[in-house]
């Protein structure tokens, strides 16, 4: 049976502003015959000649020749062709100063029928695998290494020697770089109890109390508190035993190292080495401890002990320890490619692997795309990291199994509403804030005039994009299984700036963004005033979690929400109002946001300027029609609730309520079933990758 309402209507008009589009056209340079061509192949020499029978053999190599050319004949067109195979890295290419028109880039690509089959790697296989009980390493080893083993897991643990892939920087401190082991391309774990999820703490011991919110959980600025009831002992013998916790907020984390681990009576008492982090510890808070010899017990599992130079590992189930590839990285640069001040450089159809850090770190450049190229298995904060110049992003890239985040993309003039063209198209990020769990999204847009279309983003701890600016675009995406772990976010999140505008997020599909702790987790995450934007045609399924609905408005207003269709949603739009805190933000002097608000509207941009004033009339009254919002023409089906909290004041119009059990999808998006209920189409045929590569243009 099939049961329907509309909900009650207040007739608006909407603002101009609001209902604009967006968007730049991305525009990739066409394929040419360049006037030099320099070849580098797996068994070539960096001596070389550069030619096809005497290639060059590293990338780092290449950026020097390529660099040479342009010196000597800068009015000649440059194309690098790598020959399939292998290329270890060795060192970081660095590409400074080297400039080319935009339309007729420096290419460094796969040689013609290549692609994808130039890997550079900055891994090493591990050889030299034994059983561990039959080892002579373990029958010869001290006896108080033996006694951190259990005895119930030396039957399943094979051994291997360390010291030919020792690095400095093995240890997993916070936001250190670090050295991973994978086992045919899969990360494997280092050894932690407990195997899955979180331990849960009992109360905060610290002497000084946390200073927070009524509603919040009571604890300690220091890091002391009772250990999980179930916690094994024996972390107290563990050398670089280290703690990874959502320590007060569910939205912070980092890893730590313990000063001990003590008993008292029955309970364990865990102390953190200083110092502490800024937010405090609360009883219940989650953590695992990990990089302990003692928890060596599950499959897949393995450890690194760097005074014996030994490496101990349980096999994955189902991997045969004697035939699979076990590697380690060992590529210590915190970037495989560094560019600066340059112009016009095109990547294409190469393949990047296991790294400390990031694939490549941008500035000041005009031009830089990376388009048909892969990079995996990098533990760094962010693979790539674009700032400042114009025009330079991604186009069909994958990025996979990620430490931190995918593409950092910073550029443009908010004061002068200057676009900066940067953009991410045509590609996937997947697998990403593996190590750094929040605030290390898919994608970072800050500045003014950036774009992602036709992407597709999925298995993150957190966000997949956050925006911090102006004229952005978000459009013909998918997102999804988003928000895993952390608390109080948003599958696309934007904070505290009531001047971000022209932002628009159209035509995307949002599936299983269902995470939170405490407040919740949305697939649209407008936090503390983010007001402006512009949500219409996306589809939520499955979105919106505890107190959050598929779209969480926190203190904006002029959020404009239209011809959206939600399915099977904790709540369609949820809202946390300011009140009287908003207004008292740009008014009172004694307000505790008012000095930011100043700066914001006032220093960083001027939205009294005439520019300002033409582009975005209504922030003449910015500080007026507090939590404002305007919510049209939506179809929320077998969802919780339509609205939650939104009081009297939000501008709606036409949102329909449906309860249908058996609801499905394509019939509730067919051109027919929208127009029934007073929604244009929408384009979800079009919304991910279109498959439409650059080297076979």
């Amino acid at each position: 049976m099939r049961l329907w309402k509309t909900a009650a209507l207040v007739l608006v008009t909407l603002p101009a502003a609001l209902a604009a589009g967006a968007g730049f056209d991305i525009t990739l340079p066409a394929p040419y015959e360049a006037d030099v061509v320099i070849w580098a192949a797996p068994d070539g020499d960096d001596g070389a000649a550069g030619t096809e029978s005497a290639p060059l053999a590293t990338l780092a190599g290449a950026a020097r020749k390529a660099a040479e050319v342009k010196k000597d004949a800068p009015e000649k067109s440059v194309a690098v062709y790598f020959k399939e195979g292998i290329y270890p890295l060795t060192e970081t290419a660095v590409f400074e100063g080297l400039r080319a028109p935009c339309e007729k880039p420096v290419l460094f690509r796969s040689a013609p029928g290549a692609a994808g089959r130039c890997v550079f790697t900055g891994e090493k296989a591990v050889t030299g695998w034994e059983r561990l009980e039959e080892s002579d390493f373990w029958k010869n080893a001290p006896a108080g290494l033996k006694a951190r083993v259990r005895p119930e897991a030396v039957p399943l643990i094979w051994t291997a020697p360390y010291a030919p892939y020792k690095t400095g920087l093995y240890a997993p401190d916070a936001d250190s770089a670090r050295q991973e082991m994978f086992a045919d391309g899969v990360p494997q774990t280092l050894a932690r109890w407990p195997n899955g999820g979180f331990a849960t703490s009992g109360k905060a011991l610290g002497a000084t109390p946390v200073s927070a919110p009524s509603w919040a959980h009571p604890g300690t600025q220091e890091g002391i508190f009772e250990a999980d009831p179930g916690q094994p002992g024996g972390w107290d013998r563990e050398p670089d035993g280290v703690l990874f916790g959502y320590w007060y907020w569910d939205w912070s984390e980092s890893y730590t190292r313990y000063d001990s681990v003590t008993r008292e009576g029955e309970k364990q008492i865990i102390t953190l080495r200083p110092p502490y982090q800024n937010y405090g510890y609360r009883d219940g808070l989650r953590y695992y401890g990990l990089n302990l010899l003692c928890e060596l017990d599950a499959p897949g599992e393995y450890y690194i002990d760097r005074e014996s130079e030994r490496i101990f590992r349980i096999p994955g189930e189902g991997t045969d320890p004697e035939t699979s590839r076990v590697t380690l990285t060992t590529f210590e640069k915190p970037w495989i490619i560094e560019i600066g001040n340059s112009s016009g450089i095109l990547f294409a159809g190469l393949v990047f692997e296991g790294a400390f850090g990031g694939l490549a770190k941008v500035t000041g450049s005009d031009g830089i795309v990376f388009a048909d190229v892969t990079a995996r298995r990098l533990s760094g904060r962010t693979a790539v990291t674009i700032s400042g110049g114009r025009r330079c992003g991604g186009y069909h890239t994958l990025l996979e199994t990620l430490g931190g985040g995918g593409f950092t993309l910073i550029g443009g003039d908010r004061r002068t509403l200057t676009d900066a063209e940067h953009f991410l198209a045509e590609s996937a990020v997947r697998d990403f804030s593996r190590i750094f769990r929040t605030y290390a999204p898919a994608v970072l847009m800050n500045g003014c005039g950036i774009q992602v279309t036709h992407c597709e983003f999925s298995e993150g701890a957190s966000s997949a994009i956050r925006a911090e600016g102006n004229e952005m675009l978000i459009e013909y995406s998918r997102f999804t299984d988003l928000v895993r772990e952390s608390d109080d976010q948003g599958g696309i999140d934007s904070w505290f700036n009531p001047t971000y505008r022209g932002n628009v997020i159209r035509y995307n599909y949002w599936q299983d963004i269902v995470g939170g702790s405490l407040c919740g987790a949305a697939a649209v995450r407008f936090d503390d005033m983010i007001s402006g934007f512009r949500v219409c045609g996306n589809v939520f399924v499955r979105c919106g979690a505890v107190n959050f609905g598929a779209i969480q408005i926190h203190g904006g207003k002029e959020n404009l929400i239209e011809n959206n269709v939600f399915l099977d949603c904790n709540a369609a739009v949820s809202f946390t109002r300011w009140g009287e805190r908003y207004t008292e933000s740009f008014t009172d002097p004694e307000s505790k946001y008012y000095n930011a608000m100043q700066a914001e509207c006032h220093q960083d941009v001027e939205i009294d300027s005439p520019l300002w004033k033409e582009r975005y009339p209504t922030l003449a009254r910015i500080a007026e029609d507090a939590d404002v919002n305007t919510i049209v023409n939506n179809v929320a089906v077998n969802c919780k609730d339509l609205f939650r909290n939104p009081g009297e004041i939000q501008k709606t119009a036409n949102n329909t309520v449906l309860n249908y059990p058996d609801a499905n999808l394509a019939e509730l998006l067919s051109p027919e079933t929208l127009a029934r209920h007073g929604l244009e189409p929408i384009p979800v045929e079009k919304m991910g990758m279109s498959g439409k590569t650059y080297l076979d243009r």
